[in-house]
């Protein structure tokens, strides 16, 4: 008789406790185990090739890097392995960078144990995990063709682009953001200009006020 299919996760989320609680979660099924874990994305990249997941599980914020690049970086090496984001971050701003970057799905760290439990299974099995609210928004877009002005807008930028923008758009100011993002101010204040070229502003001013903008109207978005 042969033994049962035992799925292999890894794991990568900065904060320790976080991550030993997700941890222990996936062990407790028995079709589940975790072969690894790391906390930034050098020490993951490492450790993939060794350990072989079937599934990465991945925090957006971790302490050197994006996670979307680490999700994009999984995905060239190691392409035929699904990747779900795991985060704090809201899923109606996040969710949809995570998908073009590759990721497989998005949970939210606020859904219960079960969910997540079940966002795994679903990705494992080659499908798409989304919350029953983020799929009805990516519906509604779908249906409807067109995003409003500033989620078309906002395309333009980069993964890193856009996290400085919405930082941004939260009163976030240069010095604070560099210190959230482990940058200089020098390098923010750089994207900042890369960001007012791309969006055709003209001043700091309409810079901070488009962001306001944009980052309102997506939260009110349904």
């Amino acid at each position: 008789m042969s033994a049962p299919l035992v799925y292999k996760i890894f794991v990568v989320d900065d904060h320790a406790i976080v991550r030993e609680g997700l941890i222990k979660l996936i062990d407790q099924e028995p079709d589940l185990t975790v072969c690894g874990a790391a906390v930034d994305a050098p020490d993951a990249l490492k450790q993939l090739s060794e350990v072989q997941p079937d599934l990465a599980v991945v925090d957006i914020t971790l302490a050197s890097t994006s996670g979307l690049d680490l999700v994009k970086g999984m995905k060239l090496r190691y392409p035929g392995m699904p990747v779900l984001v795991f985060s704090m971050h809201d899923e109606t701003i996040y969710a949809e960078r995570a998908l073009r970057a590759g990721a497989a799905g998005y949970i939210m760290k606020s859904e219960a144990p079960e969910v997540v439990i079940s966002g795994i299974r679903k990705t494992l099995l080659g499908k798409v995990y989304l919350s029953e609210r983020m799929t009805e928004r990516l519906l509604y877009k779908a249906i409807h063709k067109q995003d409003n002005e500033c989620q078309d807008t906002i395309r333009s930028l980069s993964d890193r682009e856009f996290q400085v923008f919405q930082l941004i758009g939260k009163g976030v100011a240069s010095r604070q953001i560099a210190k959230q993002l482990n940058l200089s101010v020098k390098t923010i204040d750089a994207f900042r200009e890369n960001i007012k070229h791309k969006l055709g502003l003209k001043s700091a001013s309409e810079l901070v006020q488009y962001a306001i903008e944009c980052v309102h109207s997506r939260h009110e978005a349904p």
